[in-house]
This record gives structure tokens, C-alpha cells and sequence, in this order.
């Protein structure tokens, strides 16, 4: 593993998963972790139709600081390079589209993030992922 997606959620799943990708990478040179925080897209008119875009990006740009700032200061405090990113759309697909966008050789991610009930009903985003993945995924619990 020398380029490494992490998906975050601020969790504690997601963020013993963190902890744990800083201990493996620690003190290998040109290893890489790409965190990557994926939000709800906001689309539902009402909400839309009484905020501007502007609003909505920097609402959404506050939370994704929220979760990728610690998750990226626990990583360098580790010696580990990275990078973050955010988006908003669905996890699995964001993170099977990150994987081959910046070219990541493994994900790694938590077993139980922030998701809400419709989760429990659908699937778990960790399963999701694994049926999309075509690289290693290693699971944190």
C-alpha cells in the first residue's frame, strides 16, 4: 500500500481507521493517504429554493473541514503525506470513482460510520464499497 484512499465520516470507526493506516504507513517514504469526506448532495427544493448555491457549498465545505482536518493532522503528525478531498454524492460510488482518479492501490475505511436509518435498510456503505472495489479494502472495526 503506498497510495491509500481513507473515506471519513468522523466516526469513531472511521477515525480508528485513520489511526490505524498512520501506524502501517508511518516512515515509508512516498506513501500517500487520500482522505475523502462524501456528503448528502443537497437537492430538495425546498431547501434549494431558500438558500443560494454559495450558502449551500459553504455549508457543505464547514462540515468537510469538521472531519478532514483532524483525521489530516493525525496522518502528518505520523510523517505521512496526504491529501484531502470532498464531495457530495453517494459513498460507494464516490469512492470507487476517487480509487481510480487518484490512482489509490487499497482503500481502508471503518466498519460503521454516521449513516442514518435508510442504511440499515439498504445496506451497509462498507459493503457497498467492497462490491464496487476493485482494489483491496481493509475494514477497521
Amino acid at each position: 500500500m503506498t497510495n491509500v484512499l481513507v473515506p471519513v465520516d468522523g466516526s469513531p470507526s472511521a477515525t480508528r481507521a485513520v489511526a490505524w493506516i498512520a501506524r502501517q504507513l508511518q516512515g515509508r517514504p512516498g506513501a500517500r493517504v487520500h482522505l475523502l469526506h462524501v456528503h448528502p448532495g443537497v437537492d430538495a427544493w425546498e431547501v434549494t429554493s431558500h438558500l443560494g448555491a454559495d450558502v449551500v457549498a459553504r455549508w457543505q465545505a464547514e462540515a468537510s473541514a469538521r472531519v478532514l482536518t483532524p483525521a489530516a493532522a493525525a496522518l502528518r503528525e505520523a510523517g505521512v503525506t496526504v491529501e484531502t478531498h470532498a464531495v457530495a454524492g453517494e459513498v460507494a460510488p464516490a469512492v470507487h470513482e476517487h480509487v481510480h482518479r487518484l490512482g489509490c492501490d487499497a482503500i481502508v475505511m471503518g466498519t460503521r460510520g454516521l449513516g442514518t436509518v435508510q442504511t440499515l435498510l439498504l445496506g451497509s456503505t462498507a459493503t457497498k464499497v467492497l462490491h464496487l472495489a476493485d482494489v483491496p479494502v481493509t475494514l477497521i472495526k
